[in-house]
């Protein structure tokens, strides 16, 4: 899996974040279950509260003065939330019906013989036949008599159900609400990372500022100093013969002036004020030219794939040595053999160049400090090249990563802008 270099918020810090979003999201939704779970109690206790009331007094009414207090019932089951309302005898003759005209009627219902042995009170919810949602409340009376009757009410449910419906609408504020709590946990991860990563991106500006200051003192000291040792060293091995002992001891100290010079070539170009000449490049003939001079003579195997009438916004000698850096890392890691595959295509407004090679790869714990000046995990290296390709790549707008294959391996990606895009 490709690990990619990135600047981020903290990992305890992000996690504490979203720990906090999600108690917080889980405790609203809680809470707001648990309130509309209650509104539907209340709603149903409203209805079987009025319901059983008006059947009291109902029943109180019938034993004062029996079916003859018919007026006094009908005034009590006149209330506006009442629907309709009946009492029916044993056999289910309707006795008395807020409807006068269904008086005498029968009610035409199985279970009613059982359920008048029960004698259990009970509701639930109906639809009448307009279609309206009702509730239908069945009480047992006893006349004065001793006859059981049943004393039935159907009531709207308009109020009850309006209770309902603002529970439901609870639903769509808090879901509201969580959306703008994750909004603004997420604006803030995002405004905190920026942050950070400002602040990562000032420290190592700072850092390379008093570093180019440094060195660039160091190396021309060092410059001035070696100048006169490989000019003498040059001058006396021009005079010694070819079978001269100390020849070969010349010949190792010009190769290590060489070498101290080569370092402070590095350390000079590192540390020096860089200017742009950002212009369209095509990066195909710096691609051939770069895989020409580094991989002659290389023993492995050369893969280049790239899309004709590419362009890239680039400085093309800064370009070039950052390739040239790539191409000579890939090949180094792979030794005296291997696939080296060079690709280069537009990916998301932005032209990316891969340069991927077979080696081993690099160490996870090394991955992070890769860019770093003078961090190197070769036996030979200055550890300014990938900082002096980051350094020229960041300058021209672009970006670049370095990391590990599936396959194993390593890929350097190079992202650049393209001209005309963002």
């Amino acid at each position: 899996m490709v690990t990619k270099l990135r600047p981020s918020l903290p990992g305890a810090l992000r996690a504490a974040l979203f720990t906090f979003l999600l108690l917080s999201s889980a405790a609203v939704l809680y809470a707001t279950r648990l309130n509309a779970r209650t509104a539907q109690t209340l709603a149903e206790i409203s209805l079987e509260s009025t319901a059983l009331a008006l059947s009291t007094s109902a029943e109180t009414a019938l034993r004062a003065g029996g079916i003859r207090a018919e007026g006094e019932i009908r005034d009590i089951l006149s209330d506006r939330v009442v629907a309709y309302a009946l009492i029916a005898g044993e056999d289910g003759t309707v006795l008395f019906h807020s409807n006068p005209g269904l008086a005498g009627t029968k009610l035409q219902e199985t279970g009613l013989e059982e359920w008048l042995r029960s004698g259990k009170t009970y509701g639930r919810r109906v639809s009448l036949g307009t279609g309206l949602p009702a509730y239908e409340f069945n009480y047992l009376l006893r006349s004065p008599d001793g006859k059981a009757e049943i004393l039935r009410l159907v009531l709207h449910t308009t109020q009850a159900d309006r209770i309902l419906s603002d529970a439901r609408k609870m639903w769509w504020t808090v879901g509201a609400v969580l959306l703008l709590l994750w909004a603004v946990g997420i604006a803030l991860e995002r405004v905190l990372t920026r942050h950070l990563r400002l602040h990562a991106e000032v420290e190592r500006r700072e850092r390379l500022a008093l570093i180019g200051q440094m060195t660039a003192t160091l190396a021309h000291e060092i410059r001035n100093a070696l100048g006169s040792v490989k000019g003498y060293t040059q001058w006396v091995d021009e005079k010694v013969e070819e079978e001269d002992p100390r020849k070969k001891a010349l010949g190792i100290v010009l190769r290590g002036t060489e070498r101290i010079e080569s370092l402070v070539n590095d350390l000079l170009l590192f540390s020096r004020e860089e200017s742009y000449s950002a212009e369209p490049v095509d990066p195909i003939p710096l691609l051939k030219e770069t895989v020409a001079a580094e991989a002659s003579g290389w023993a492995g195997k050369v893969e280049v794939k790239t899309v004709p009438g590419m362009r890239a916004l680039a400085d093309p000698d800064k370009l070039r040595r950052v390739l040239v850096n790539g191409v000579r890392n890939a090949i180094q890691a792979m030794g005296g053999g291997g696939v080296l595959k060079i690709t280069a295509r537009p990916e998301r407004h932005r032209l990316v160049i891969r340069i991927e090679d077979t080696g081993p790869g690099i160490p996870a714990a090394e991955l992070p400090r890769l860019f770093s000046p003078f961090h190197t995990t070769k036996t030979d290296g200055t550890g300014l090249g990938l900082a002096y390709s980051k350094k020229v790549i960041d300058g021209m707008k672009g970006g670049i990563e370095l990391s590990n294959r599936e396959e194993g391996g390593a890929v350097l990606a190079i992202h650049l802008p393209i001209p005309g895009e963002g």
